[in-house]
């Protein structure tokens, strides 16, 4: 089993009330071949919350290739294809989704929602490939992708209990005065999500040297998320990223996490 380091920044309100939904990006990591894949799931409170859309996006690597994509025209692009039974949580092949078709799993599979929908700033053919075009490698800057339908059977949370190599954002105090002009409030951090919604599916080339890239920053994940809260009817939306700063930072920031997933090819 391969160990796979990344060091949590935490997240930032943009929206929040007491009881928001959205309490930031879980992450899973897990070896498969020579390959490491990682799944990000929206940690939520409510098992009612629903998955609207992610949006200002900034997810990267400095890794040789960039993310992984399979090279058929349906494959190589970050629409998920949901049309073909290999394209499950375990695929190799990087793909955004938001969350699971059918709202379960299927021979302990899960199949990416085919409700999911790219916006405007998936651009080229990042989202829609041609038969000329290339792999998708890289993720356009503030790319965002949305449910087409928000009470959809696929918009149904998974429990998080029991995830192997469990990658959690850290928690964040509020900024200013409550009750005042400008307040920002924190967050709890997704330590305590009970429940997510799968929302990304990254795979990059390499197992035995990743702890080293994650940890020094060669893989990034920040984006900002809408979910509708399910107890509360609100739409909460926050910022959240899995950021991976220069050695230097770790002992300012103290929060690393380790963690490893056993993980099926």
């Amino acid at each position: 089993m391969k160990i796979a380091v990344l060091t949590v920044v935490g997240t930032a309100s943009l929206a929040a009330s007491a009881n928001a939904g959205f309490l930031g990006f879980v992450a899973s990591v897990r070896n498969v071949g020579s390959y490491t894949v990682i799944d990000v799931f929206a940690g939520v409170s409510n098992a009612s919350d629903k998955f609207l859309n992610v949006y200002n996006s900034n997810i990267s690597t400095s890794l040789s290739g960039g993310f992984y994509q399979s090279g058929g025209q349906s494959t190589k692009t970050w629409k998920p294809n949901t049309g073909a039974p290999w394209q499950t949580r375990n695929s190799i092949d990087s793909f955004m989704t938001a969350g699971t078709f059918g709202g379960g799993a299927y021979a302990g599979e899960f199949f990416a929602s085919a409700n999911t929908n790219g916006d405007p700033n998936f651009t080229g053919t990042s989202w829609n490939a041609t038969p000329a075009s290339s792999p998708a490698n890289t993720v356009p800057l503030n790319a965002g992708w949305y449910t087409g339908d928000p009470t959809s059977i696929d918009n149904t949370t998974e429990s998080l209990a029991g995830m192997v190599g469990r990658i959690n954002t850290g928690s964040t105090a509020g900024v200013g005065t409550p009750g005042q002009p400008g307040y920002t409030a924190g967050s709890v951090g997704t330590a305590n999500a009970n429940y997510g919604i799968w929302c990304g599916h990254l795979v990059v080339v390499g197992t035995g040297m990743l702890s080293h890239d994650i940890v020094v920053g060669n893989i990034l994940w920040s984006a900002s998320m809408s979910i509708k809260d399910g107890v509360t009817g609100a739409t909460d939306q926050r910022i959240s990223t899995f950021a991976a700063p220069a050695p230097g930072a770790l002992a300012l920031l103290g929060l690393a996490g380790v963690a490893s997933r056993r993980r099926r090819a």
